[in-house]
């Protein structure tokens, strides 16, 4: 009921303090479950946070807030609070009422908005959802200048995702430094590749019908790109996690992907690191992450160092485990790179402790992305006193420089939204120059190996430079800060219940 509606509007009252209620990716509820799936990194924003809300006062999640967020702060206001709805979605996810003030907080990495709908999307405009908040906060200056630039219409403010202090807590690097990790992981050594066995050739046809079997396979071929680019563009978009997930399930079954035949999960074993380790962690289906440079930059600069190890750190799930491992092996073989180095894949999810024990085995975090609305793991590394070598473009601008980073030139790349369903080359992101990459993997593992002075400088200015920007006192700092911009008029809004 509206309150035009009402012939009861509930009572003003003096503001209280406040109750932040927060609606959030449904991954937050397994997220190792859900690893590497749609919003997955909200539920890892969200945990970070928790200690920042408890500083602030109360909070909650609200979970299905379409039928519950007005309830939670009316039921707010009763008990004495102000609440506040904080967004951790993407927009196009997003749940705002005017019933309670709110604070979007999305993440984006490209130099434009999304300002038009796509496909028959609405939602997918988020300049026009973002104009319906009260208040949008981001993780970095670059993501608050984009929608400035683009006019949104609330107040935007800048809110580092706070790092945990066990992350500075990590010991400083020392020369002789040796780790052992237990986990599931495989190792690529040269060209062995023990852990993952590889497929069995499919069955030849019958002699009979070998002519017809190129026309054959080139109509699957079109069947399956013309279903799959109508399941993307009319279906996928309006299914819910839960949903996509249980269609997922469904397929793997139809198409008989069953643990009968497809390859084991690697078991867990264990994983000693020691020597020059470059560290990165990412999704491998975002293809910001430039797996194919990080690899072969690698790779070459290090093919005669049986000493160096490549920590690839995958953020995936049981479910997706099997597919990516796969398609990680393929692009490792297509690049045709005989090397004495190791490549190190972890699968497994891996607790906080764990999280510290390969931050404190890192000697640098390798970064190659092409655009990044944070990158916590680097952030992560760097207060751990583990300079980087990474690009300095996008969110990467507010702390990476040549004092805590070999820094990798980059240069503007025409490229396309990611959830655009007919992709239009209107944005950019940011192409590395590989040689660049090769040389300053080289010189990052010169400073380990003879300039310990200058290594030293460097982490020490990383952990600084950390807990200046985005320590949780920081962060409790500027999320308040953001708070109190939240217009009064947004405040005084109440829902007018019956009598």
């Amino acid at each position: 009921m509206t309150a035009a509606m009402s012939s009861h509007p509930r009572p003003q009252t003096r503001r209280g303090p406040y109750r932040i209620l927060v609606s959030t990716t449904a991954c937050a509820k397994d997220v190792r479950r859900f690893m590497g799936n749609a919003d997955y990194s909200y539920a890892f924003v969200l945990k970070a946070l928790a200690p920042v809300l408890d500083q602030l006062g109360s909070w909650q999640v609200v979970e299905q807030p379409e039928s519950s967020l007005s309830y939670q702060a009316d039921q707010a206001r009763r008990d004495g609070f102000t609440p506040i709805h904080l967004c951790l979605h993407p927009p196009h996810n997003a749940f705002l009422t005017p019933d309670v003030p709110t604070i979007a907080f999305p993440f984006w990495e490209f130099p434009s908005l999304p300002d038009r709908d796509m496909g028959l999307d609405t939602r997918q405009n988020w300049k026009r959802i973002l104009d319906r908040a009260d208040l949008v906060v981001t993780a970095c200056r670059f993501t608050a200048s984009v929608f400035q630039r683009e006019g949104v219409r609330p107040p935007v403010a800048v809110v580092p995702v706070p790092l945990s202090e066990s992350a500075f807590a990590v010991p400083d690097r020392t020369l002789n430094e040796s780790v052992e990790l237990e986990c599931r992981h495989i190792v690529f050594e040269g060209w062995s590749d023990a852990a993952i066995e590889s497929e069995p050739p499919p069955s030849p046809a019958p002699a009979d019908s070998a002519p017809d079997r190129p026309a054959w396979h080139r109509a699957a071929a079109g069947a399956y790109r013309r279903g799959r680019a109508f399941y993307k563009q009319h279906i996928m978009r309006y299914l819910s996690e839960e949903a996509a997930e249980r269609l997922f399930q469904t397929k793997n079954r139809l198409l008989g992907r069953t643990p009968t035949l497809r390859i084991a999960r690697p078991p867990v074993a264990p994983l000693h690191l020691s020597g020059l380790v470059f560290t990165s962690i990412f999704n491998l289906g975002d293809r910001r992450k430039n797996i194919d440079d990080l690899l072969s930059a690698f790779l070459v600069a290090f093919k005669d160092r049986p000493d160096a190890t490549l920590v690839l750190k995958l953020a995936t799930n049981p479910d997706r485990e099997y597919f990516e491992l796969k398609e990680l092996r393929a692009r490792y073989h297509h690049l045709n790179l005989p090397h004495a180095c190791r490549v190190v894949v972890i699968t497994d999810y891996l607790s906080d402790e764990d999280l510290a024990s390969l931050n404190r085995a890192t000697t640098f975090y390798l970064n190659t992305s092409k655009a990044e609305g944070a990158c916590l793991p680097l952030q992560e590394s760097l207060a751990a006193g583990r300079p980087a070598v990474a690009p300095r473009h996008t969110a990467m601008e507010d702390y990476i420089d040549d004092q805590v980073a070999f820094v990798v030139r980059s240069a503007p790349e025409p490229t396309f939204i990611p959830h655009d369903p007919e992709p239009r080359f209107e944005t950019f992101w940011h192409r590395l120059n590989w040689q660049d990459l090769h040389d300053q993997l080289l010189e990052a593992a010169r400073v380990a190996d003879r300039d310990p002075d200058r290594y030293r400088r460097m982490a020490d200015a990383g952990r600084r430079r950390m807990s200046r920007l985005a320590s949780r006192q920081a962060a409790a700092r500027a999320l308040a800060e953001a708070i109190a911009q939240i217009p009064e008029s947004a405040h005084q809004r109440t829902l007018a219940w019956p009598a």
